[in-house]
């Protein structure tokens, strides 16, 4: 380990080993003991009332538009741009507001998952469909007791694991299937176990399995209005193993701790694009194994003071293949192991009832091994140090943070660059009535990514690139009413204008050839947009109600690197002007009904704004039906889902079709 490495450590462990000192400190005040009190609701974050816009996907509304990967529920949400390569095994990764993909951080209880080599792990390996909520914020979370790596991300995508409920019994059991379209099934089994009241457990494993071999249609000119054919998607394959293990528990009233344990298998053959007159035959497959081990641990051990610790180690390793590589050996096998060490505490100080204070430290240690000479052993050490505030004055809600970073690479255990950075976060909510559930909102933020190792060493060469700098500014308005005796239950509105400037923007140039690439900082990019949604709930009677809820964006996303350049002042690619989600579900005795729409707006696949370069919008309906049944022992749950239902072809990126028309059915039985 490098000397900085241990210099990091050092300072983590003495930070770590003061706030525990505070833990031990005897409380000298007079005690009074106090009777019982066990809290089982679950607590989410608040859309319409953080000072920077969240989005949230509670359970209920997940298990409605049966969301089987992240990436099927992600697209739903407004101002996100998912890059999708078709099918179930499709690569997938999400956007958001203009910035790259790197900028968005997917986090599991609050702990970032991270991907040395590529930015951001594939959202399609991970299943959603035992998640408390899923959450995405934009600037920072509204909660300041975080780990410094969330508070320094431009987006957070929190994905938050479900806890056990357990009622006059002490074991829970649920087992489900899933069958579709295309060779897709999807068994499950979950167990859950309750040792007393302080220890609590659940295991569950999920397979996924699917031909991919869906059908579309080959155009024989750009017009698509002359001869085409009917062919089917080849060499798409998947299979998918997820387990997951949790253990709760809760030490005392003040303490309790969560251990996670999260292992992931999957073999995909990676389909060739479809290019005019043929499909390209297939000969790209990739093998994938991670896991990671999680603990974290919380103790409130004072009016005045809550201690959160983390810690997590992660492993992957990616085995690439491609049977039809050109160069000597005439096989391509490329074995790529990655590893993250990652230890965190925070210290909240809540001062009074309007004023509290946070202090949050992270240190992590990424490394990458590979067979490839030129990033045979590549490593990051990281430190994050955040202080942040948080005050309630009367009708004024301000968060404020301020974040110093200092990464160290290595190539070969040999010192290669330093980055050391300041980032500040100014956020701000005004509710101008008190009978009104009408807030304004504001945030400014400061960000900035690091390149990725692929970015940095690739081809024999290693570079020096310069971090991309992102600034953030959101103005919105919110206003949420509740009205619990009217058949008009609540209604949410939130509108939130942006505007993002992408400086040093990374950007690559093909060199000798195709294979040989140059990475330069000489990006720049102006994004302005708004995202709205509306959500309402209807009863109209004890069992009859109605979901409602949509979003829309838009979005211009500018290249202003250089005045003389052809794609000054273009849209930058695979970024639609205008996108709109909406869903409805109608509860019922009888069945309940669920319709869902997504619409995404022309795109370009180049970054030069040419007719020939553009994608047509789409759009893509599925109707949902679903019925829970009652038995002596348990429930019986069954839902039929119809996807894409007017069966239209569309490609998310160019030269990828996704699928057509399709069919899934699914039955959850729970004991």
């Amino acid at each position: 380990m490098t000397l900085h490495g241990k210099r990091y450590i050092l300072s983590l462990a003495i930070a770590v080993t003061a706030c525990w000192s505070c833990v031990c400190a005897q409380d000298t005040v007079r005690r009074r003991n106090l009777h019982n009190v066990t809290v089982t609701a679950k607590a989410t974050p608040k859309e319409a009332t953080a000072t920077a816009p969240v989005q949230i996907m509670t359970r209920v509304k997940l298990e409605r538009i049966n969301s089987l990967q992240l990436s099927d529920a992600v697209k739903q949400m407004a101002g996100v741009v998912l890059k999708d390569y078709g099918g179930v095994g499709g690569i997938k990764t999400v956007s958001a507001r203009g910035l790259g993909s790197q900028f968005s951080t997917l986090a599991i209880d609050g702990i970032a998952v991270g991907d040395c080599q590529n930015g951001q792990p594939d959202l399609g390996r991970f299943i959603v469909s035992e998640l408390d909520n899923l959450s995405f914020a934009n600037g920072q979370p509204d909660d300041i007791l975080q780990p410094a790596r969330v508070l320094a991300s431009g987006n957070v995508l929190n994905m938050q694991t479900s806890k056990p409920v357990f009622d006059d019994k002490n074991t829970n059991l649920k087992f489900g299937f899933e069958a579709g379209s295309f060779g897709l099934m999807h068994p499950s089994l979950k167990y859950e176990q309750r040792f007393g009241e302080k220890l609590h457990m659940s295991l569950q494993g999920t397979y996924i399995q699917s031909n991919g071999d869906y059908p579309f249609t080959i155009y024989y000119t750009q017009s698509k209005t002359d001869s085409s054919s009917r062919e089917r998607r080849s060499h798409s394959a998947v299979r998918m193993t997820n387990i997951e293990g949790n253990l709760f528990y809760l030490i005392d009233y003040n303490q309790k701790m969560t251990v996670k344990l999260h292992y992931y298998n999957a073999f995909q053959q990676l389909p060739g694009p479809v290019i005019y007159y043929s499909e390209t035959p297939g000969s790209e497959s990739s093998a994938d194994q991670s896991g990671f081990v999680q603990l974290h641990y919380t103790n409130h051990f004072s009016p005045h003071w809550n201690l959160r610790i983390d810690g997590k180690f992660y492993a992957v390793q990616n085995i690439y293949d491609d049977s039809a590589y050109q160069g000597s050996t005439g096989v391509l096998h490329n074995d790529y192991r990655q590893k993250e060490y990652y230890l965190t505490s925070a210290l909240l100080f809540h001062l009074n009832n309007y004023v509290n204070f946070s202090y949050s430290t992270d240190y992590f240690y990424n490394s990458l091994n590979s067979n490839v000479e030129s990033c045979a052993e590549v490593g990051r050490h990281s430190w994050l140090n955040a202080i942040s505030a948080k005050a309630y004055l009367n009708k004024v809600n301000i968060t404020a943070t301020a974040l110093y970073s200092l990464h160290s690479e290595n190539i070969l255990g040999e010192f290669a660059k330093e980055y050391r950075h300041f980032t500040p976060y100014f956020g701000i909510s005004y509710k101008p009535f008190n009978s009104s559930g009408l807030r304004l909102r504001y945030f400014i933020k400061q960000n900035y990514r690091l390149p990725n190792f692929n970015e940095c060493y690739y081809a024999y060469m290693s570079r020096d690139l310069r971090p991309e700098r992102a600034l953030q500014n959101n103005l919105g308005i919110t206003f949420e009413q509740r009205f619990p005796e009217k058949t008009f239950r609540n209604v949410t509105l939130l509108v939130d204008g942006y505007y993002n400037r992408v400086s040093d923007k990374i950007v690559a140039f093909p060199r000798q050839s195709l294979y040989m690439w140059s990475m330069m900082n000489i990006g720049l990019v102006s994004i302005t947009g708004v995202d709205a949604k509306v959500a309402a709930e209807l009863a109209f009677a004890e069992k009859i109600g109605l979901s409602l809820d949509a979003t829309y964006t838009f979005q211009r996303a500018l290249d202003l690197t250089d005045e003389n350049s052809k794609t000054y002042r273009n849209q930058i690619p695979y970024t639609p002007e205008h996108s709109l989600s909406a869903s409805a579900f109608f509860t019922n005795p009888i069945v309940d009904v669920g319709c869902n729409l997504v619409f995404v707006g022309d795109r370009y696949q180049l970054a030069e704004n040419k007719p020939e370069y553009l994608l047509e919008g789409y759009v893509d309906q599925s109707v949902t039906l679903a019925k829970k049944i009652p038995l002596r022992y348990g429930a019986l749950k069954l839902q039929a889902q119809v996807l894409n239902i007017f069966d239209v072809q569309y490609e998310v990126v160019s030269n990828y079709p996704m699928m057509g028309r399709n069919y899934k059915i699914k039955m959850i039985y729970e004991f």
